[in-house]
């Protein structure tokens, strides 16, 4: 089974992913997979440099909030870098899941899930990480130092939180308590394994 894991920013997916991988679960994160093809894949590096030019380069090295800041303001740029990732960050997606694992079921973490037909099909149930407000803006002025103006234009962007509580099959609810979210990852860990298991 492949559960699409997903929620909005600053809403603790990661952490969720963690607990999960302590279960042995297999997590493929599509924003890892981003990093990587943007920090050291050659190909991708030069498919950007050619679409934004040197602007968003230091040397060799990519400009990352040089281009987060160009493709935030303009939604033409934005879709242009999403042609040339997302086709290589599903590609190693799928890749990823022939890898063979122990457990059960595998994660992949998908930031705008409910948005993303492709990864829609390939999940069988889906997470959803739920958190209030006030912590989704300490988290990212601790993590990113982002102010409420820069938090609320980037939620805008976002699938609502009304439509992912609708739409997800399971919700987490992170509100700063590990010990709260640990449980309730076991929880579904034992739900999943015990499905699957039931399906055999």
């Amino acid at each position: 089974m492949i559960v699409g894991l997903t929620g909005l920013i600053g809403s603790g997916k990661s952490t969720v992913a963690e607990f999960f991988a302590k279960h042995n679960v297999m997590i493929i994160d599509t924003d890892k997979i981003a990093h990587e093809l943007t920090n050291s894949d050659y190909e991708t590096l030069e498919k950007i440099h050619n679409a934004f030019g040197d602007g968003v380069f230091d040397g060799n090295k990519l400009n990352r909030q040089a281009l987060r800041q160009l493709v935030f303001q303009d939604d033409k740029l934005r879709l242009k870098l999403e042609k040339i990732l997302h086709p290589a960050i599903y590609e190693q997606v799928i890749e990823c899941l022939q890898q063979p694992t122990s457990c059960t079921y595998k994660i992949v973490a998908v930031p705008l899930l409910f948005r993303s037909p492709k990864y829609l099909e390939l999940v069988e149930r889906t997470i959803f990480v739920d958190s209030n407000y006030e912590q989704l803006l300490q988290r990212l002025k601790i993590r990113s130092g982002l102010e409420k103006n820069d938090v609320d234009a980037i939620l805008a962007r976002q699938v609502a939180r009304e439509t992912q509580l609708a739409l997800a099959n399971d919700v987490i609810v992170n509100n700063g308590d590990l010990n709260s979210l640990a449980l309730q990852v076991d929880k579904l860990h034992l739900q999943y394994t015990n499905m699957e298991n039931n399906c055999k």
